[in-house]
C-alpha cells in the first residue's frame, strides 16, 4: 500500500511540474517603472515615452510579439506631444498586431487627424 502512496504521489507531483513555466510571453521592459514614475509626476513623459520606444524596438529586433496595448500608449504619449503623423502609425500598428482593438484605434486615429487646438478640448483619456 506505502508503494501504491508513494508512485501516486510521485505521479502527481510530475504532472504539476509540467504545468510551470518560466517563459514570459512578453518582454515588457522598463514599462512597469516608467508608468509609476509618470503617474506620480507626469513631467516624466518622456521617460514612458523612451521606455515604451525601447520595448517596442526591441521586440521588432527579436521578431517577437509586442506587448498588447504597448503600440496604443505609445501612440496616445506621441499624440500629447502634437506628433499626430507619429501617434496615427503607432495607432495602426496596435490594429495590425492586436485587431480586436480595431474599433478603438478608429477612434484614436480620428481624434489623432483633428486640427490640434480641437484636439486637447476632445482629447479621451487612455
Amino acid at each position: 500500500m506505502s508503494n501504491r502512496i508513494v508512485f501516486s504521489a510521485v505521479a502527481i507531483m510530475s504532472l504539476l511540474a509540467g504545468c510551470v513555466t518560466t517563459h514570459q510571453k512578453y518582454d515588457w521592459g522598463k514599462y512597469d517603472s516608467s508608468l509609476y514614475a509618470y503617474y506620480k509626476d507626469p513631467t516624466k513623459a518622456g521617460e514612458l515615452s523612451a521606455s515604451l520606444a525601447a520595448v517596442i524596438s526591441a521586440a521588432v529586433a527579436k521578431n517577437a510579439k509586442v506587448p498588447p496595448g504597448m503600440y496604443a500608449e505609445y501612440g496616445y504619449l506621441q499624440l500629447q506631444q502634437g506628433k499626430s503623423e507619429e501617434a496615427i502609425n503607432s495607432f495602426k500598428q496596435e490594429t495590425v498586431h492586436w485587431p480586436e482593438s480595431k474599433v478603438f484605434m478608429d477612434q484614436m486615429i480620428k481624434v489623432a487627424s483633428q486640427p490640434a487646438p480641437a484636439r486637447t478640448s476632445q482629447s479621451p483619456a487612455p
